[in-house]
């Protein structure tokens, strides 16, 4: 009797420490949830009050398909927003419902010249017929979204040197706040931008947008860390920027419309002090709908953690379609630094070790032919792009030849003397180099020449061994991984050698993609480069049909 009492205390013991247990929550209580990998297209669009939509779609890939960003994924596509909008050309109003264009240049993403108005609603609606995962599939997605008001920014919280806060007032006859650049050891201050805004507003993104007149101040924590580690250059310049000079937008995060122990997260937008650069700088904030916050909340951080279940406004699909208003504060940070355009060309030229890694990026090779033609400060991110200012960059040396003693910008000057059609060569090179410098000057400066002009010789140009080599070979060579890397560069524009590339590259890199597969096609059925002649075979209603 006893043991049977024992027994049954031990189990009501038992029982009560489980029922308390149950009130402590810890990781037991979470579980990543089985839920079917979402294989459709992603969809992120905005639609901003003053401005045109913007829709831009993306499949998503298999684990191991090539990445085909820069051509349509779809076979055909129709993309309309219903509304009351304002027409970019006029100022009347119109409620109506308006087919979006693709860009010529980004295909996967759809415009329009309306304009969208506050407090608005619009919905969404794109089809497409694509490939999805090799078979043939239609699809539509809706959305609803609505422009919340702007946020008003109040003024400034202003941090000094020796601690205090200054307040700046808004102004508008007089919308520029000038602030000092606060060095170590204050420079982790924040700017407060103090913020009015309606109960409508879910939440706000903070761009910062820069350019490359601006600069960097090296008075920071960071480069104080590393001072015993890392060597000035003749700038001040030790390596370590705070942002990618060859960009002009940064995105600062987002804030929502969320009461946390009596204070709302929207009322105060921060600056970080270390994150502004010097001069002439703007920060947007872009107000946003209630669908913005879940794609922040729910959609990004399902992408890490798939204890987060995605919940996105997209009917049938995945992604976001928000509507936004847009504030901007415009502020003129006073400081010593150094110039965006020292730091681009520095982070560029890495001259550690043997030089591998110089100019290895997109934005580097780019930016390479516009900065040893000074060509740099016209890079300010409104008239201008790297690619455009690449193309004329040769056309400076007409006037004057800048940088002509640097290293890093002998095959530019030799390129330039090509593209230049000039009495020789090395026309824009220092006397002082060597030939063994010359020749990889030459070298070098003749591939960038031979594939900028599509192969076409002059009297100091014979573009023809590398024509082989690029062009004509079926072997994988070092001439054809440069063409690859030129036309990607540039988005793969409808030029003759980069058709030729696309054929090359899709084969000799054996890439997966039934997306490349069918511009590779179309490629070889209507412009017939002689390289296709190694894949295809032409059928007898003259079409080629290719691997």
């Amino acid at each position: 009797m006893k043991n049977k009492l024992a027994i049954c205390c031990s189990l009501l013991l038992t029982a009560l420490f489980l029922a308390a247990c149950s009130d402590f929550h810890g990781p037991w209580d979470y579980y990543p949830e089985k839920r079917d990998v979402y294989t459709g297209i992603f969809t992120y669009g905005t639609i901003v009050a003053d401005e045109n939509p913007e829709i831009c779609f993306s499949k998503i890939y298999e684990l191991d398909e090539t990445s085909s960003k820069d051509f349509a994924f779809y076979d055909s596509a129709y993309v309309t927003v219903k509304g009351y909008f304002k027409r970019t050309t006029n100022d009347e109003d119109v409620d109506t419902t308006i087919v979006l264009w693709a860009y010529r240049d980004k295909p996967n993403c759809f415009s329009s010249d309306y304009m969208g108005v506050v407090g608005k609603s619009y919905t969404m609606d794109a089809y497409f017929e694509w490939d999805s995962s090799g078979h043939k599939a239609k699809s539509r997605y809706t959305a609803e979204a609505t422009i919340p008001t702007p946020v008003r920014i109040k003024g400034l919280n202003v941090p000094l040197q020796n601690g205090d806060y200054e307040w700046l007032p808004y102004d508008e006859k007089n919308p520029e706040f000038r602030v000092k650049f606060l060095e170590f050891p204050m420079d982790m201050e924040f700017v407060k931008c103090a913020v009015d805004f309606d109960r409508e507003v879910a939440g706000a993104i903070s761009i910062l947008r820069y350019g490359i007149k601006n600069a960097e101040s090296q008075k920071t924590t960071i480069n104080n860390m590393l001072k015993g580690l890392t060597s000035e250059d003749d700038e001040g310049y030790r390596g370590i920027a705070m942002h990618d000079p060859l960009e002009r937008r940064e995105n600062l995060g987002f804030s929502m419309n969320r009461w946390v122990g009596g204070y709302n997260m929207l009322d105060t937008l921060y600056l970080m002090n270390m994150m502004m650069p010097l001069g002439e700088i703007y920060v947007d904030f872009y107000s946003t709908d209630a669908a913005y916050v879940d794609y922040e909340t729910k959609v990004t951080e399902s992408f890490n953690d798939s204890r987060v279940v995605p919940e996105s406004n997209i009917k049938n699909g995945m992604g976001v379609f928000s509507g936004m208003s847009k504030t901007t504060i415009s502020l003129y940070v006073e400081g010593d630094g150094v110039s965006m355009s020292h730091i681009a060309l520095s982070n560029c030229d890495d001259a550690s070790g043997d030089n591998s890694d110089s100019w290895d990026s997109r934005g580097c090779r780019l930016y390479q032919d516009v900065a040893c033609a000074s060509l740099d400060y016209e890079y300010d991110g409104y008239y201008d792009d790297l690619i455009s200012l690449n193309e004329r960059a040769y056309k400076e040396y007409r006037d004057s030849v800048h940088n002509r003693h640097l290293k890093t910008c002998y095959a530019s000057h030799v390129k330039a003397a090509m593209m230049l059609d000039t009495t020789k060569w090395s026309l824009f090179l220092p006397d002082t180099i060597g030939e063994g410098e010359k020749f990889m000057a030459y070298s070098d400066g003749l591939k960038r020449y031979c594939v900028a002009s599509n192969f076409e010789n002059n009297k100091i140009a014979d573009c023809y061994g590398l024509y082989q080599q690029c062009i004509e070979s079926p072997e994988k060579n070092s001439c054809k991984e440069y063409l690859w890397l030129w036309c990607a560069d540039r988005g793969w524009p409808d030029m003759e050698q980069c058709k030729s590339a696309l054929v090359s590259r899709y084969y000799l890199q054996e890439q997966k993609s039934s997306i490349l597969q069918r511009e590779v096609q179309n490629v070889c059925n209507y412009y017939h480069p002689a390289i296709c002649d190694n894949w295809c075979e032409k059928q007898k209603d003259g079409r080629m049909k290719c691997q």
